[in-house]
């Protein structure tokens, strides 16, 4: 289950990069949530020590893991269509590259340890601590995927049932101004 919530974050976060480059019009008409910045922020080693517990308690330290060999493979992958007869040997050396790069996800970690650093307090990391040490939190930890599992068919189920009704709704108004369709 792990895999494929760390593969439904990995392809969710590259599907999101993608959109933000894709559209650049759309970002600028928009307000983006503004957190503050992590990069020059100064933190405690107590509040980044604390933040990467956290990570590790809500299980957002392990989303990454595919992450690394997902990239590789797919810059393995982009010499395929330049020469599809290396598809075999592309794949063998991405499987022999990964476990030389899998020690980077630390970085990634550390990337998500020192945002949620800069963004609570220390008091407020503990409290997120032991919220999820607690039986609720490991709880929900547990079941995150079934969670959004469900929570993703119910709104596919609801958005074509949406979808009809508006195509309804067009067709009606359109037959007011003398359009069949």
């Amino acid at each position: 289950m792990r895999l494929d919530i760390a593969g439904r974050l990995t392809g969710a976060a590259l599907a999101l990069a993608a959109l933000a480059g894709a559209l650049p019009a759309l970002a600028q008409e928009q307000t983006p949530f503004k957190m503050n910045d992590a990069k020059g922020a100064q933190v405690s080693p107590e509040r980044l020590k604390l933040a990467n517990e956290l990570l590790v308690a809500n299980g957002e330290g392990s989303s990454f893991d595919t992450l690394i060999p997902g990239v590789i493979e797919q810059a393995a992958g982009s010499f395929v269509q330049a020469n599809p007869d290396l598809i075999r040997d592309l794949r063998e050396v991405a499987k022999q590259l990964a476990p030389q790069y899998e020690n980077r996800r630390q970085e990634i970690v550390q990337i998500l340890a020192r945002i949620y650093a800069v963004q609570f307090d220390e008091t407020e990391l503990k409290d997120l601590l032991a919220f999820y040490r607690s039986a609720v939190g490991r709880k929900l930890v547990e079941n995150r995927g079934k969670i959004l599992d469900a929570g993703l068919a119910g709104i596919q189920a609801w958005s074509a049932a949406f979808s009809r009704e508006m195509e309804g709704k067009v067709r009606e108004e359109m037959k007011k101004r003398g359009f069949t369709i």
